[in-house]
């Protein structure tokens, strides 16, 4: 089984699942252009043709069909994906899974999409799908809203196989280190792209897909635009990913000084990061460059560090200093405010100690004071 990398006839980078003999699954083949041309993101298809990988390796391992899999068969691929080598006979000791509980949860929810793709057609009658999807009443608010007891409450969809998902705090690095990484850089390329992506708190594909004209100096903006697919395979992840940055003068000062070393009459692309070396030198820089580089950073200075961390960061120290949810939505470039809020607008360990600190005189027991 096979993840094959392939390129369209309009020059599109995509994916296909192939058998032990190099043939296509067909069913998957034809999910994924199904979820192509609903507009799917090209990484996004990469996942759930990975997420489909790993289903049919488990059903060649179960020596089943994918018309043959069952509520219980799903469940077991459940297990299968806590631990992979479950129907080996010898079982290492492990006492962790294999995977983390949204890990699981996504690949689930990719195989049911599969499902539902194939209940939209007649010939397939097994509604594995829909047997494992139940519609719940939202939780009672603390207000009532308009119209309350007169209009149905509104339904919510849950899986029934979804696994519980603990509280989990975002990566980010101490500003300090954030000092160290960026002066660890070799050239101004490299110190350009850390202090970008610290200070407007982008994702590293944003970053990759921004053009020279992007760049308000007037303005002091940042505006990333949605051009599709691009050279470097960089392309913006959601529809409320296009927007205005503002930045400081500071960055843009950086900005002007790599562009006029940088990008001379020779350079023929509109992409702002660039290779620096190799025959590939001047063409754009690609996901794989910024890898290598956060890979030698991490080497280089001892800090673990990858892009996506800057942007808890930066987008952390914002909610920090008081900024409004909507406002970090905007920033962030989510699309629903609750993505914001239950990723930054939370207190840090050291405010919650703090915060504890101003009332723990109201906790005393009354006497101990007088008894010390």
């Amino acid at each position: 089984m096979e993840v094959v990398t392939f390129e369209t006839n309009d020059g599109k980078t995509r994916y296909y699942l192939a058998d032990d003999s190099a043939v296509p699954i067909q069913p998957v083949l034809n999910y994924l252009r199904f979820e192509d041309n609903r507009g799917l993101a090209r990484n996004t298809l990469r996942l759930h043709c990975i997420q489909m990988k790993h289903f049919f390796t488990f059903l060649e391992q179960k020596e089943l069909e994918y018309t043959q899999a069952t509520v219980d068969n799903l469940a077991e691929f459940i297990a299968w994906l806590k631990w992979p080598k479950i129907y080996e006979k010898v079982i290492p000791m492990q006492l962790e899974p294999a995977v983390r509980a949204q890990t699981i949860n996504s690949n689930v929810d990719t195989v049911l999409g599969f499902y539902n793709y194939l209940l939209l057609h007649e010939e397939y009658e097994n509604q594995l799908s829909q047997k494992l999807v139940k519609f719940v009443r939202s939780p009672q608010k603390n207000y009532r809203a308009f119209l309350n007891g007169i209009a149905d409450k509104k339904r919510e969809k849950r899986y029934l196989l979804h696994l519980p998902v603990p509280q989990q705090k975002i990566k980010t690095v101490a500003k300090e280190d954030v000092n160290t990484l960026i002066k660890a850089t070799n050239n101004i390329r490299d110190y350009f792209l850390l202090y970008l992506l610290f200070e407007t708190g982008m994702r590293i594909g944003e970053a990759l897909s921004l053009w020279l004209e992007d760049f308000d100096i007037s303005a002091g903006t940042i505006t990333i635009h949605d051009r599709g697919e691009m050279e470097n395979l960089s392309e913006i992840k959601t529809v409320s990913s296009p927007r205005k940055l503002d930045c400081t003068q500071d960055l843009l000062e950086v900005f002007t000084e790599y562009v006029c070393f940088f990008h001379t009459e020779g350079i023929k692309t509109n992409h702002v990061f660039i290779k620096m070396m190799g025959r590939n030198a001047g063409k754009a820089m690609d996901y794989t460059d910024v890898d290598n580089l956060f890979r030698k950073l991490r080497k280089k200075t001892g800090i673990y560090i990858t892009p996506h961390m800057f942007r808890h960061t930066s987008l952390s120290l914002l909610n920090s200093a008081g900024w409004e949810p909507e406002l970090l939505r905007i920033r962030a470039g989510h699309k629903n405010i609750y993505t914001t809020l239950n990723t930054y607008v939370h207190p840090s360990d050291d405010e919650v100690s703090e915060a504890f600190k101003k009332v723990s005189e109201n906790l005393r027991m009354p006497g101990k004071e007088a008894s010390e």
